[in-house]
């Protein structure tokens, strides 16, 4: 399925832009993987999974690593080993992500500490190891996929994941305070529902009332990407803080 472009009406070039994104073996991931080769960039993908991660580098031409950003060192030595592949980083895109469903008190605390490791720890870990590659591009872009769930609590059941998107806006803030000397433009993703297998890991119950909301209400990934692509192409020295967006059938819940 394609869709025009959301800025303004024409694709701009990616030509020459080198772009890392993590989470990027399928779904919101795959979707930005495949609209910034559209548009010409040499991407990098990082994600756990071997098999489909290895499938879409190669269908794309693209450098991969796996790694489960979760494990820090394991999440900085895949993005420096992409850098290198790729000859530096103009971009990167924090994509991994997990959703644990459940109330605050009613899950394990495993679970708290899985979701925190993957959706703000690990984000952490790929940006401290891009940051000294994007400071020496000359279109440095960190764009971090957070969620409307980081903009407000929808549901009793989304707390934990919510309060992990908060810490996203959060670090988002900081960042683009910490690199805006170096030029370093900070942007924060939050989308509504998207088609994804995000809630893959939920239980039973959890996964089937997310996947049908997700089936009635959500957006398709490739939305997504054709999102991102331009926020990379826009002028040296402009920084969106935050592109918010979801499906109109999801509004205004």
């Amino acid at each position: 399925m394609s869709y025009p472009a959301l800025m303004d009406g024409a694709p701009k070039s990616l030509d020459g832009r080198r772009v890392i994104v993590t989470g990027g073996s399928s779904g919101i991931g795959e979707a930005i993987a495949r609209s910034c080769v559209e548009a010409g960039a040499s991407v990098g993908l990082l994600a756990r999974r071997v098999e489909p991660l290895a499938a879409l580098a190669d269908e794309l031409g693209a450098a991969w690593r796996s790694a489960d950003v979760a494990d820090l060192t394991a999440a900085t030595t895949a993005v420096q080993e992409l850098a290198e592949a790729l000859g530096g980083v103009d971009g990167l895109i924090n994509n991994a992500g997990r959703m644990d469903l459940g109330s605050p008190t009613a899950t394990n605390p495993e679970v708290w500490r899985a979701a925190f490791e993957v959706n703000v720890m690990g984000l952490l870990a790929t940006t401290h190891a891009a940051v000294p590659y994007l400071r020496r591009s000359a279109h440095p872009n960190l764009i971090n996929m957070s969620s409307m769930s980081g903009r407000r609590v929808a549901s009793v059941d989304g707390g934990v994941y919510a309060s992990t998107k908060f810490a996203v806006h959060a670090l988002g803030d900081a960042l683009r305070m910490e690199l805006q000397p170096d030029g370093i433009a900070v942007t924060t993703v939050s989308p509504g529902f998207v088609r994804t297998n995000l809630a893959d890991d939920a239980d039973d119950e959890h996964r089937r009332q997310w996947q049908h909301s997700v089936a009635e209400r959500g957006i398709d990934p490739e939305v997504i990407g054709e999102v991102v692509r331009p926020l990379l192409t826009l002028p040296t020295g402009v920084c969106p803080v935050e592109y918010a967006l979801t499906a109109t059938a999801q509004l205004p819940g």
